[in-house]
């Protein structure tokens, strides 16, 4: 197969960002997109997250050279492993899973420094319109804390002499997407708890000011709650902020004169 031509890639890749801006920046997978040199034309907000970079040190640079090597894993050769990966969907056009690749990327709080990272990398073609692999879509997934179980996967799925290639891949991402869902699932409802907690904090705040504007103006709890959305709108600031200074004007200490 013919890898790519200059001059529809340029066009090809165009259309992509044209058609797709808005999946690709709002999904939570986190995607690369680069040319077949592996210089990175877009990233979206779920990798620029995952990676602790902003699009902006990314966008222009090659990707080798963005995530280089940690010496710490100089014998495993993780940048060799994903380029031949990279280099088999060129030659190919065919996607490639890489299952589990500990790859550990530059840590952004202390410069020459890494973070050990686990990865489940999809490497995906993007062809033109004659089928030439025009650019290389990058999924990938953090299953460090994931880790212990898949190589526990992988050892079982690598021992079972009947499985075939195509099944080894369809039981790892069923397994791989389970943890995942567990793991996003835990986080969700770590969310959601704090938000409740949040919301209960905020309602006691604005019951309190309710209470000190009710003494203060000889008003009803409804006349109290409409004095406190008036000075909201009045100063364009939050209910729950405003609540909390009425709170903070009564229960301050003196300051020292």
């Amino acid at each position: 197969m013919e890898q790519y031509g200059s001059a529809g890639a340029e066009d090809a890749v165009d259309q992509i960002r044209a058609h797709a801006r808005g999946v690709f920046e709002a999904t939570a997978s986190a995607y690369s997109l680069m040319d077949p040199d592996y210089v990175i034309l877009a990233v979206n907000p779920a990798f620029a997250d995952l990676v602790g970079m902003s699009a902006a040190d990314l966008l222009g640079r090659q990707a080798f050279e963005v995530f280089a090597e940690s010496p710490s894993q100089s014998e495993q050769e993780p940048a060799r492993v994903m380029r031949d990966s990279l280099e088999r969907v060129k030659r190919t056009g065919q996607r490639d899973s890489m299952l589990l690749h500990r790859f550990d990327i530059p840590d952004p709080a202390r410069p020459g420094a890494f973070l050990e990272r686990y990865w489940s990398p999809v490497n995906n073609p993007v062809l033109d319109d004659e089928g030439r692999v025009v650019a290389l879509l990058q999924e990938v997934h953090d299953v460090t804390e994931h880790r212990d179980d898949l190589v526990r996967l992988l050892g079982y799925l690598s021992a079972d002499p009947d499985a075939s290639d195509a099944d080894r891949d369809q039981r790892f991402a069923e397994y791989s997407a389970a943890t995942m869902v567990t793991s996003s699932l835990y986080r969700s409802a770590r969310r959601e708890v704090e938000q409740l907690q949040e919301a209960m904090s905020s309602r006691a705040g604005i019951e309190q000011a309710k209470g000190i504007l009710m003494g203060r103006h000889h008003c009803t709890s409804a006349e109290a709650f409409l004095r406190l959305q008036k000075m909201s709108n009045d100063t364009n600031v939050r209910l729950t902020d405003v609540a909390a200074a009425i709170v903070y004007q009564v229960t301050a200490p003196p300051s020292g004169g």
